[in-house]
């Protein structure tokens, strides 16, 4: 078997996805008594580590994913750096991105609108402490994720929420700086200011959780099918579709904080993440019985079991098997894509990411660590989840089945005629017989039996040596026997032969039955 390739500690087990900067393995730490930690790899490529401003870039998330570390927001462990590579070793994570969740559990009514909200509250968690991070000499941060959306939020199977995806956020610490009019993240997520290429703190992001919590009410998507320039467009205006028109039912005080949240201006709206958590506390207390993650975590993990379990046996395999190629090359991992946002409901993902990287992983089982800033494949988004790659491959028809009796006999058959057939060509080729000493070539047949009585075959292949066959051959004029009408078989033409002289004594009378030759 060959051996299993690695980087570092670390052994790679499959391919989470590729994106615009980056490739995201799945891989394996082991250790003594078959110990084993799954975590996810993701590697600059190498034609952009070459390059000062790539790498800068790369290792800015780095520094700031290291200085985050809350229950809400995905773990880095750690940033390697070796033969030219460069390493990002982030948490992994089993679950599924918010916008599979509500797409899949919405549509069959498994995720009441007080479990949404509660995702989305500890969704404010996790920002308000990437918000106030700080760093070692207790600077400031000014963190700003500027890609908080469905695709970045994480559901785990356990009742987890995470907040993913720091590749395109902004921090006081980072090396390089975004130029003026550079719109990075989501265009039907982002808030005014940011879609119009002005400076952004915290309260953008507020912005894009108050237009999820808008899509959490509504059940459907907040610009639909609206392009980014329209979007741009009312943004600008400071109009927003109204949510009274889309939820006349929704209660009162969470469209209150909904409405707070999506102000047009920023001074508007709630100053922090926490002051907006603290907003939705209240309304989810007035509820009875108050909605529980764990119960959250529960119902994905029924509806996404089928996922799981295939991808589980897929990661025991690659375990236990290592890549399959015998190049030491890692193989992808063949793993079921899940379906993409339901249409119907108009909560789909949303246009891509504007001047964000972008990562091909699918909307299936969450592998998640901090991806990249990347784009779903069974989506348009720039999403950035990192989703164990699924490969449906194409259904393969089964191959046609064939009588094998029937070719057996067919072939027999063939092989038969065939021979038969050199056998007639050979006999055709053999010289005749001579005649009797003392008979001319041109004697008539005289009682051999009819042409039609007997098959042409079996009159040309006859015993050459017979004078029934001799004299069936010799013939030059089809038998009177033959009727009105018929012809006898076709004759090879006679070759002329030698005339013997009669002999001195006068020939015996034939006897009944024998052919009568004449001269």
């Amino acid at each position: 078997m060959t051996e299993p390739s690695t980087v570092g500690k670390y052994r790679l087990l499959g391919e989470l996805g590729r994106g615009g900067m980056a490739t995201v393995f799945l891989a394996a730490a082991e250790g003594p008594s078959r110990f084993t930690k799954l975590v996810v790899v993701k590697q600059l490529k190498a034609d952009l580590a070459a390059e000062f401003e790539f790498r800068e870039m790369f290792l800015d998330e780095a520094r700031l994913a290291a200085r985050l570390n809350h229950p809400n927001i995905v773990q880095t462990y750690e940033v390697m750096e070796g033969d030219g590579k460069y390493l990002l070793v982030m948490e992994y994570l089993e679950g599924q991105p918010l916008s599979n969740v509500r797409s899949r559990l919405v549509r069959k009514g498994a995720l009441p609108l007080g479990d949404h909200v509660r995702v989305l509250a500890d969704v404010l968690e996790g920002l308000h402490a990437a918000h106030e991070a700080v760093d070692w000499d207790g600077t400031p941060l000014n963190v700003v994720h500027r890609d908080v959306s469905p695709h970045n939020v994480f559901v785990t199977f356990d009742g987890q929420v995470k907040v993913v995806d720091f590749g395109v956020a902004k921090a006081a610490t980072s090396s390089q700086k975004t130029q003026t009019g550079v719109i990075k993240g989501k265009i039907s997520y982002m808030a005014p200011e940011q879609a119009l290429g002005r400076k952004v703190d915290r309260r953008a992001d507020i912005f894009a959780v108050g237009i999820m919590l808008w899509e959490a009410i509504a059940g459907r998507r907040m610009w639909k099918d609206l392009p980014d320039a329209g979007i741009i467009h009312y943004l600008a205006l400071g109009e927003l579709p109204k949510l009274a028109e889309h939820a006349p039912d929704a209660p009162p005080a969470l469209g209150a904080v909904c409405a707070r949240a999506l102000a047009s201006e920023p001074n508007e709206r709630f100053s922090t993440a926490a002051e907006m958590r603290a907003a939705l506390d209240a309304y989810l207390a007035t509820l009875d019985p108050p909605p529980q993650l764990r119960a959250v975590g529960a119902a994905v993990a029924e509806h996404f079991a089928e996922e799981r379990a295939r991808i589980r046996a897929v990661i025991e395999r690659q375990l236990s098997q290592g890549p399959l190629l015998v190049t030491g090359e890692l193989a992808s991992m063949e793993l079921p894509q899940l379906p993409s946002a339901d249409a119907s409901l108009s909560m789909g993902a949303p246009p891509p990411s504007a001047g964000a990287p972008t990562v091909a992983a699918p909307a299936a089982l969450a592998v998640v660590a901090a991806p990249l800033g990347g784009q779903e494949r069974s989506s348009s988004s720039g999403s950035t989840n990192l989703s164990l790659v699924s490969v449906t491959g194409a259904d393969v028809p089964p191959p046609r089945t064939r009588n094998l009796p029937l070719v057996i006999s067919t072939s027999a058959t063939a092989l038969g005629l065939l021979t038969l057939a050199l056998v007639l060509v050979w006999r055709a080729t053999q010289a005749a017989p001579p005649a009797p000493p003392g008979l001319t070539d041109t004697a008539a047949l005289q009682s051999a039996p009819s042409a039609s009585s007997l098959p042409s075959a079996l009159a040309a292949t006859a015993p050459s040596g017979s004078a029934s066959a001799s004299a069936s051959v010799a013939a030059a004029e089809p038998p009177a026997s033959a009727g009105p009408g018929k012809s006898a078989p076709p004759l090879a033409p006679a070759r002329p032969r030698p005339v013997a002289s009669a002999p001195a004594s006068a020939p015996k009378p034939p006897a009944p039955g024998d052919i009568i030759l004449h001269r």
